[in-house]
């Protein structure tokens, strides 16, 4: 008889040792199982235990049950479905965290008001403009492959346009296009950590979400936060205790609480890292989001050596979320090394969404709407902050954001975030739960830009009455 080490218990544990035993050959076809009982005396389990094992198996088509002879092994296992949940549960990379599940679950009902987009609104997509431009892309330039860093025409677009808006200085060949920051953030953890390695980041931080970091074996080291973004002293007690590889910092309009982190800290950092040789990822995904008026730093890769600060962008929070071009920049050697990663994953983004990009960076309609988008941003922003107001009266508080586009809200009492979310989906809400994010309980991510002022305050209200 079979041996195992560390004897299953439960009937799935029973069913993934039989089934591994009748892929591995140790039960050939034909090859008739072990009764019920005899089973159950080997592993020291229930008789019950065995018996629903073995009917898992004769219904994924593994085992025949013989009336008065006993359970067999199939007799031709060919064309039978692998155990395609022995596979998934091997496998490398982890799904996504049972709430964040549950969100994305619940945003596909179309009654649903939904807060828990990551986008500023169709309606402020710039599709006229978008639809004009694409008459005029280069389509026998584009449709083939292109450059493995991205279409030359895009990186230098990029580089004129993060030139102009944030004072970086950049060469197009070291700038790598990807598929939105997403990808370039996926790139950056598998190109250049290793299992074990930590990451410091903010916390709460939109990273905790990410089963990306678990899949690729990185822990994530927590800096504290507060309304000024991380706080310098922390960060350099972390790096002492527990020497991080890098540290990652998303410090202009932070996902989730939208804070800025001051020029002060801004410098703070740099001169931190620099002392112990550490890089910085820079996560620049909201810095077109301020709204109208508002200032904001330089960021780091502007104030600090460019050695030493990976800096990634996009366009699809400030276009719209289908526009998946983003873009990487850093020292020459590690774009090449991303470059070869990338082309060994898909061969690079689309030609011609990438034609679009470029002429859309280059054309008089960016600017418009930037500025466009911006404006409407504050109109929302206090809109929504003036129809929050129920959900003070009851305890709740906030910081008006001045960029990005969520409200941060910290519920008055301390419920468990999971009950509070199915008990707003049940009412037809969802957002953004804190522990999502690596807070406590008690914390809301509020999307502001992406729904109507009437849809958003009856969503409000239905907060308020839960």
């Amino acid at each position: 008889m079979r041996e195992q080490a560390g004897a299953p218990r439960t009937v799935r544990e029973v069913v993934s040792w039989l089934v591994s035993g009748i892929h591995e050959g140790v039960w050939p076809p034909e090859t008739r199982l072990p009764p019920e009982r005899a089973l159950a005396q080997q592993l020291g389990i229930n008789r019950s235990t065995a018996a629903a094992a073995y009917l898992e198996l004769q219904a994924r088509g593994l085992v025949d049950r013989r009336q008065g002879s006993g359970t067999y092994v199939h007799g031709d296992l060919w064309g039978i479905a692998p155990d395609w949940a022995r596979y998934l549960d091997r496998a490398a990379f982890r799904p996504m965290e049972p709430l964040v599940q549950r969100v994305w679950e619940a945003r596909q009902r179309p009654e649903m008001v939904d807060f828990s987009q990551a986008d500023i609104g169709r309606t402020l997509w710039p599709q006229d403009a978008l639809g004009e431009l694409m008459a005029g892309i280069d389509l026998a330039g584009t449709l083939g492959y292109a450059h493995h860093l991205g279409l030359p025409a895009l990186r230098q677009a990029v580089a004129d346009e993060v030139q102009r808006h944030a004072g970086i200085v950049a060469d197009p060949d070291s700038i790598l296009i990807t598929s939105g920051a997403q990808q370039a953030l996926y790139l950056l953890a598998r190109g250049l950590l290793h299992p074990g390695d930590a990451i410091a980041i903010e916390r709460p931080s939109f990273y905790y979400s990410q089963a990306l970091f678990q899949s690729a074996g990185i822990r994530l080291l927590p800096i504290p936060m507060d309304d000024d973004g991380i706080l310098p002293d922390e960060l350099e007690q972390l790096i002492a205790r527990d020497r991080p590889a890098m540290v990652w910092l998303n410090p202009t309009f932070h996902n989730p609480t939208t804070t800025t982190l001051s020029l002060e800290r801004r410098l703070g950092v740099l001169k931190l890292c620099g002392a112990w040789n550490l890089p910085i990822v820079e996560d620049d995904a909201f810095g077109y989001l301020g709204v109208h008026g508002a200032q904001v730093p330089p960021p780091l890769r502007k104030l600090g050596p460019r050695q030493s600060v990976i800096y990634v962008g996009t366009l699809s929070k400030i276009v719209a979320p289908g526009l998946r071009i983003g873009w990487i920049i850093g020292p020459h050697p590690i774009i090449a090394r991303l470059a070869d990663i990338r082309a060994q994953i898909d061969l690079g983004t689309p030609g011609p969404v990438q034609g679009l990009a470029a002429a859309f960076l280059a054309s008089p309609a960016w600017p418009r709407h930037v500025d466009a988008v911006q404006r409407a941003l504050r109109t929302r922003r206090d809109a929504f902050c003036e129809e929050l107001r129920p959900l003070a009266d009851i305890g709740a508080s906030w910081a008006v954001p001045s960029g990005g586009l969520y409200v941060w809200v910290r519920f008055g009492d301390a419920g468990r975030d999971r009950t509070r979310l199915e008990r707003a989906i049940a009412a037809g809400v969802v957002y953004g739960p804190g522990t999502m994010y690596g807070a406590g309980d008690g914390f809301a991510r509020l999307n502001y830009a992406y729904l109507p002022q009437e849809q958003a305050a009856r969503g409000i209200r239905r907060l308020a009455a839960i």
